[in-house]
């Protein structure tokens, strides 16, 4: 039980945010633990010892710090996006220096309230060429992650803020929430150079599309639950819709795919299991009496499963032995 930053007087947060929302990352012997504006700090995971921390990397959330961080060969890299800057950055991982920093280049709306963002980047590497694809607000954009370069970028076609599911990658496109007002997901290739809104936009499908809970792609479908519990699924080469389908509850966790199922609990504490296909077919809803607000961690056939109060772990203890 470590303290790794004291702030005297944080700044408010939003009634579904927390201090502690980014999600750390781990390997042997460290973990990364990463709090926006406040801090970003690594941890011996043998001793509990700080080996350093960071807190250069200032920015004005409004809502609280929700971006989590990558962790790509030497570097960890942080999307940082504000009300007042707006920037992604990669922090050499042995010493937390400051190993490249890159302003956003996409023209924003007028208001500040709507250049912030707080989405966690995604690494991919195909065809030789690596890229680190960061929605920001309007826009995604893909970097070089060794250098910084940008590589890439596109617009959203529409008002698109505070921006916080990943993005997956697949088929030779990355799918993109863009959030609010309208939250639309948006297919797009990555393999432009510039400016790509007019030339790399496969499809945009903008019917009961998520603001949190980032999407799923398994195969050739793609699958999306939002706030209100409406799961989706989608061709993902061409959007066409196979089914949508209410779940009820609210929803802010992602859906995960284990073992051949796909499973996604809400705010209420249920958690539904369904088969991917083109057609829903409900496997099971299992309930604990707490609140889901995290993605699950699974690990081997354990579940780990945050809840406001409590930590599960969730397993088939048959299958195990």
């Amino acid at each position: 039980d470590l303290e790794v930053f004291h702030v005297d007087e944080p700044e408010p947060i939003h009634s579904l945010n927390s201090y502690a929302s980014p999600t750390p990352v781990i390997e042997p012997g460290r973990v990364y633990v990463h709090f926006g504006t406040y801090g970003t700090a690594c941890v011996s995971t043998e001793t509990g010892r700080i080996v350093w921390t960071n807190t250069e990397l200032k920015l004005d959330h409004q809502n609280g710090p929700g971006a989590s961080p990558v962790l790509w060969n030497e570097l960890l890299i942080l999307n940082c996006d504000g009300m007042d800057v707006q920037y992604v950055a990669a922090l050499v991982k042995h010493t937390g220096q400051i190993a490249w920093k890159t302003d956003r280049s996409g023209q924003l709306q007028e208001r500040k309230e709507l250049k912030k963002a707080y989405c966690t980047p995604l690494v991919i590497e195909e065809g030789g060429r690596t890229q680190l694809i960061s929605p920001g607000a309007d826009w995604v954009y893909s970097y070089d992650p060794a250098t910084g370069r940008e590589l890439w970028r596109a617009n959203y076609g529409r008002l698109g803020f505070s921006n916080v599911a990943r993005p997956v990658a697949g088929h030779g496109m990355v799918f993109i929430c863009t959030c609010f007002n309208q939250p639309s997901l948006m297919a797009i290739r990555y393999d432009g150079t510039g400016d790509v809104t007019d030339s790399h936009v496969v499809w945009t499908y903008d019917r009961q599309m998520p603001k949190i809970p980032s999407p799923l792609l398994v195969g050739d479908e793609i699958y999306t639950i939002n706030e209100g519990g409406i799961a989706t699924c989608l061709n993902a080469k061409t959007g066409e819709q196979h089914w949508q389908q209410r779940l009820g509850g609210n929803f802010a966790s992602s859906p995960q795919l284990a073992d051949g199922r796909i499973y996604v609990s809400n705010q209420e504490g249920q958690t539904f299991v369904f088969r991917p296909g083109k057609k829903y077919h409900e496997l099971a809803v299992n309930t604990l009496d707490a609140r889901f607000m995290a993605s699950p961690a699974i690990v081997d056939k354990a579940f780990y499963l945050r809840t406001e109060a409590h930590l599960y772990r969730v397993e088939d203890l048959e299958v195990v032995r």
